[in-house]
């Protein structure tokens, strides 16, 4: 029999996530964003980047799972469990926990929808006595739990592995595995009941230490859980266990102060328990179960154990009540998260892990493990403000002379624009007296003298359509001139394409990180423009605020963006355009890229797309200070239609490129 558990385990990377590391890449929980080891030095401050993807990843999974669109959010010292509305996560969501934090996300997903959470309220509202009721929700709460697992566990059955993870973390310890074992909850009070019921899909649970404990587990009926199709369902069966338990409890006088909670002992306790035993509706008898009970004072635990055993069953009391405890992150912290989720920023893992680790002049060609880089898609000012843009600056002196070059590249593109109308322009070709086609009107009275060529044929040419992605060397050699005539050649194609129908453009930036925002030094694509969801206006408005700085990431960039590019490509006339002044340059701790080793891998990914019919130009953008080697080294990376051009010529450039979007 297919097991699809046991292929989990079998295929999985590592111990702590099986189900996530299954689907997941190898790279996954070695990385940043799920990173929780302990050789690695400990970061300060939340890393928002990664508890973004986080969130990304489990709505996604909560949305495919209820198909739903259920909001999730992180908890911020509001109500941390689920209202029936939205789902909340935990501020500490890490490696070692991300699975269990998952089952968690896709158990209050099914709640809000198979949950009635107003028959409840209701239904609890009509029970008078205080202390019944709270009784009784709980035991509803772990039945409602249970019928809502089911009906995920088998609608969704890939994603057994993450209620897995959530069952191991609340319900299977090795503390309560050992007071299942020891029969320490063995005194028959409402307390040590639920404490069974609560664990009854515990291996080691068992059925015999109390008096009716198994009638109960019956009355249950795992198996046949289904059966319970609503929360009313729910409710119904935990009235009828909560008098079974009731029923079954030796009964003692009230205490005079009223705060009796029916747990006393009294010199009666043995003869009640005995005929609460007997007097279970003639259904079952339970038998020897006095004699599990451990004799007075001896307690199998040691102290240091009866504390961690309390502290494993106020885990599962909360969770059965609904009161996970979960972090909260802070007003700062919320606020910074919400402007990293608006910019869309994620971490892409592996990249480049073809290459070695330390570039030497021998080196022996052992491949490390890839460097993490940070795309960012979608450019907004906030994340500018936050700092999460290393090539941008909201400085009002940099941004007022930077409008100009953006208004100068509009107007040229605006000019450019008109010329590529011809790309609206369909051009037909009509040819006539042919021997089938549609019938040419002029020509019917030809009929009658024996001419019966009288069809006509239509030719339409129109352009396809096509798809521009723009990649700009955003590094910090980038300054100056170069940096103000290359993006005011970048606006006027934007503005350009902008005015044709059936052209798509995306612009990226290539940068690198810093230390203080990130953590560590990582290469950065800002995706600043796409002509698909931003309108021109976002050119005009944040542009401004573009700076180059950092290193040259060359290669690593364009692996990262690989799979977006060719996707976007498909079906149409496809181009890329780089725009660079100088060779791949980049080092962390994952790797040295330089030299031999930087130019090969750049080359390689330039080859993946122009052999995926993607045509690649590419400008060198001159200087004073570039050599022989450079410029030849620029054309091993990209081909021999690349040009080196002198910064002076690059707005004349935007013209060249136009050109070609006006030849069918």
């Amino acid at each position: 029999m297919f097991d699809p558990k046991k292929l989990i385990n079998k295929y999985s990377v590592g111990n702590g996530n099986r189900q996530s590391s299954f689907w997941l890449d190898e790279n996954w929980d070695s990385t940043s964003v799920f990173d929780d080891t302990e050789d690695k030095p400990k970061k300060k401050g939340k890393d928002l980047v990664a508890l973004a993807g986080y969130k990304r990843a489990i709505g996604n999974f909560v949305r495919i799972v209820t198909q739903q669109n259920i909001p999730v959010r992180y908890s911020n010292k509001d109500d941390s469990y689920t209202d029936g509305k939205q789902v909340t996560l935990s501020g500490s969501i890490s490696a070692k926990n991300f699975d269990s934090h998952v089952g968690l996300a896709l158990h209050e997903g099914s709640h809000i929808i198979k949950s009635d959470f107003d028959f409840l309220k209701d239904a609890l509202h009509s029970i008078g006595d205080y202390e019944a009721k709270g009784k009784i929700k709980n035991l509803c709460n772990y039945i409602e739990d249970r019928r809502i697992d089911w009906f995920m566990y088998t609608t969704a059955p890939g994603y057994k592995g993450y209620y897995d993870a959530l069952y191991d973390k609340y319900f299977n310890s090795k503390i309560i595995d050992k007071a299942l074992r020891e029969n320490v909850w063995s005194e028959p009070n409402w307390e040590n009941y639920m404490n069974h019921l609560i664990n009854f899909t515990n291996p080691n649970r068992n059925l015999d230490c109390l008096p009716g404990l198994r009638k109960i587990y019956k009355m249950i009926g795992f198996s046949k859980i289904s059966r319970l199709t609503s929360t009313s369902d729910a409710f119904n069966l935990a009235r009828e266990i909560y008098d079974e338990i009731d029923s079954l409890i030796p009964k003692t006088p009230a205490p005079q102060d009223g705060d009796g909670d029916g747990d006393g002992e009294g010199q009666s306790q043995e003869q009640d328990s005995q005929s609460s035993s007997d007097g279970n509706g003639g259904t079952e008898v339970d038998t020897g179960d006095a004699q599990m009970t451990p004799e007075e004072n001896d307690n199998p635990l040691s102290p240091a154990q009866q504390k961690q055993l309390e502290k494993a069953i106020q885990k599962q009391q909360d969770f059965n009540s609904g009161d996970v405890r979960k972090t909260n992150l802070s007003k700062r912290d919320s606020k910074a998260l919400n402007t990293v989720d608006e910019a869309k920023v994620d971490i892409h893992e592996g990249i480049g892990k073809s290459l070695p680790k330390k570039w030497t002049w021998n080196d022996d060609g052992t491949p490390g493990k890839g460097t993490r880089v940070v795309v960012m898609n979608n450019f907004t000012k906030q994340a500018v403000s936050d700092g999460l843009v290393p090539c941008a600056r909201d400085w009002s002196y940099h941004t007022e002379q930077s409008q100009e070059i953006i208004n100068s590249g509009l107007r040229l593109g605006t000019i450019l624009g008109r010329k590529l109308k011809v790309r609206n322009e369909d051009s037909s070709l009509k040819t006539t007296r042919l021997d089938s086609g549609r019938i040419d009107r002029r020509l019917i009275s030809e009929l009658g003298f024996n001419n019966d060529k009288v069809f006509s044929s239509t030719f339409v040419e129109k352009f396809s359509d096509a798809f521009v992605h723009v990649s700009i060397d955003a590094s910090g050699s980038m300054q100056g001139s170069k940096w103000d005539n290359t993006l005011k050649s970048t606006v006027a194609l934007v503005k350009a394409f902008s005015m044709i129908d059936g052209i798509d453009c995306v612009v990226t930036f290539r940068s690198t990180t810093n230390d203080r925002v990130y953590q560590e030094h990582m290469p950065f694509v800002l995706v600043a423009y796409d002509s698909r969801k931003d309108s021109i206006k976002k050119v005009q408005t944040l542009w401004n605020m573009l700076t180059p700085g950092g290193t040259t990431p060359e290669g690593l960039c364009f692996e990262t963006l690989m799979k977006s590019i060719i996707r976007d490509s498909k079906g149409k006339e496809s181009y890329f355009i780089n725009y660079s002044d100088g060779m791949p340059m980049f080092n962390n701790k994952e790797m040295d890229y330089y030299n031999d080793n930087a130019v090969k891998h750049t080359r390689s990914q330039v080859k993946i797309m122009m052999n995926n019919g993607i045509k690649v130009l590419s400008y060198f953008i001159s200087g004073r200070y570039e050599s022989n080697t450079e410029a030849k080294d620029f054309k091993t990376m990209y081909g021999s239609d690349s040009q080196t051009v002198d910064v002076t010529s690059v707005v004349p450039l935007a013209r060249t490129i136009n050109k070609r979007f006006v030849t069918k």
